[in-house]
């Protein structure tokens, strides 16, 4: 289903949808070096920053495809049919879920680092 709806969706989408995929395992993957206690701050901030970011982006991108097709079905000289229109809802839908789910798991990631243990090191 994700393979169509990329296949389907105009390049500006098409890098969003892109982007959101590629954030989601680089969120995992910082965890572990956010651990680290100075070397770790770049990490952190950046686990905190995609609580928001992620869900603006997805929001902010699916808003931007919804106006674009509702200009584009408005110039139409036919009334398109919702089998012509569902494509576009679910690259919205598509777009917009992933970026909460980024929020989601970067939320999720922040509590795991907060209840982490703390490492500091003894000289």
């Amino acid at each position: 289903m994700l393979f169509a709806i990329f296949t389907n969706a105009a390049a500006p989408q098409k890098v969003a949808l892109i982007a959101l995929l590629a954030t989601f395992p680089l969120i995992f993957v910082a965890i572990p070096f956010s651990l680290r206690e100075e070397a770790g701050r770049p990490w952190r901030s950046l686990i905190a920053n995609l609580r928001i970011a992620g869900p603006v982006v997805g929001l902010l991108i699916g808003g931007l495809n919804s106006f674009h097709m509702a200009d584009t079905i408005q110039r139409l000289p036919f009334d398109p049919t919702l089998k012509q229109i569902a494509p576009g809802i679910f690259e919205v839908s598509t777009i917009v879920s992933l970026g909460a789910m980024i929020g989601l798991a970067a939320v999720l990631a922040h509590i795991a680092i907060d209840l982490a243990p703390s490492r500091k090191r003894t000289s």
